[in-house]
């Protein structure tokens, strides 16, 4: 096994950034290198002299990528989940020790993203070690077409294994929901925000506006509380949450528009809403656009406070990891004052447990979710 030799800047972080590297034996892009810090092993990972990423650790030891090693690292990822039901995240890349990969689970359908190099040149025995280990329906690859850019990969959606059907049902917290893995955002569904889902059913009532509301997810959770309006501009995705509402017996309404030429109208319309819900996708993939994302977020969240009745509940939430916990709370400040209005956070939300967070890896806490009561 070949070595690169470092200098670390960010103590245990699984990261070796191109900066940090003082030589190394110039192993082959995806090999599978020991890193030493002052002649001692600080641990393996994949390498790639391409990416500003060099190297990205997936073990504090020596030790090669074996068969055993990712059989080992899959089934204490699932012991960690052993009570989310049947279908979750299952692999959630450095938090559960397998960088650049992402494993959603649904029932026994695999969706799987491989979003560096070195995992690539592994990805058939990621696949082989899945068939062992769960004897699945169907495998699909769907990777995230900017991180593999940055990694100098090429990206393609396929069938790896089996079958995957037009739309799976899931279920979660004895809700049902239509998953579209070929065609849905991401690998179909979003995991990630189960809890927040939870905690808003506890909290939602009157008239309820979900804002980019994708499948339905807040909306059925929310449904049993009051009237619910759900507003997304994925033609695709309204019309499944339509079949999600049916299937569980729920009245909602759904409307396919922009959410925020849909805010505009509705408060020149003078609606108001008991219970507004804000879930928009990542407005920022990089720093250098984080200031036009925060612009995104005030402009929603301003309207959304302009149309939330007195006492009303806001649910706020962004999945840009480059818009740090501060710089949001700074936005939701400068909203209320602009707005004029006064809030309480009642709760504070997080990412679900099959996101779990690596403590020495921040990058893995991207979720910011807050609870305001309109006072």
């Amino acid at each position: 096994m070949k070595k690169v030799i470092v200098y670390r800047r960010h103590l245990n972080h699984p990261w070796i950034f191109s900066n940090e590297v003082i030589k190394s034996e110039n192993p082959s892009p995806g090999e599978v290198v020991k890193v030493e810090e002052r002649k001692k092993v600080i641990g393996t990972g994949f390498y790639n002299p391409h990416s500003l990423i060099t190297v990205r650790l997936f073990s504090d030891k020596e030790e090669d990528f074996s068969k055993e090693f990712l059989f080992n690292r899959i089934k204490n990822a699932l012991i960690n989940r052993s009570n989310l039901g049947e279908s979750f995240r299952l692999i959630y890349s450095e938090s559960d020790r397998l960088p650049g990969l992402i494993i959603d689970k649904y029932k026994n359908f695999f969706v799987v993203e491989i979003n560096c190099l070195g995992m690539d040149k592994r990805k058939e025995l990621v696949f082989q070690t899945l068939k062992e280990i769960f004897n699945p329906e169907g495998i699909y690859e769907k990777p995230d077409q900017n991180l593999r850019k940055l990694e100098g990969l090429e990206s393609e959606n396929k069938l790896v294994y089996g079958k995957i059907p037009e739309v799976v049902e899931i279920e979660q917290d004895g809700i049902k929901f239509l998953v579209d893995i070929i065609n849905g955002q991401k690998t179909g569904f979003f995991f990630d925000q189960r809890e927040n889902r939870q905690k808003l059913a506890e909290y939602a009532t009157g008239q309820i506006l979900d804002c980019f509301c994708y499948t339905g997810g807040f909306s059925l959770y929310t449904a049993k509380k009051g009237n619910v309006l759900g507003i997304d501009s994925s033609e695709k995705a309204i019309e499944i949450a339509k079949k999600n509402a049916f299937l569980n017996h729920l009245e909602c309404d759904f409307a396919c528009e922009d959410v925020f030429k849909a805010l505009r109208k509705l408060y020149n319309e003078n609606k108001r809403f008991d219970t507004i819900i804000l879930d928009p996708p990542s407005f920022t993939k990089s720093k250098k656009k984080k200031f036009d994302a925060l612009r995104g977020y005030k402009e929603i969240n301003l309207m959304a406070m302009k149309l939330l009745n007195e006492g009303g509940i806001l649910f706020t939430s962004s999945c840009s990891y480059h818009i740090s916990n501060e710089e949001f709370l700074n936005m939701l400040r400068d909203s209320a004052k602009d707005a004029k209005r006064n809030f309480l956070i009642i709760h504070q939300g997080k990412q679900s447990k099959d996101h779990p967070v690596l403590l020495n890896f921040p990058e893995s806490n991207y979720l910011k979710a807050y609870f305001l009561r309109a006072i």
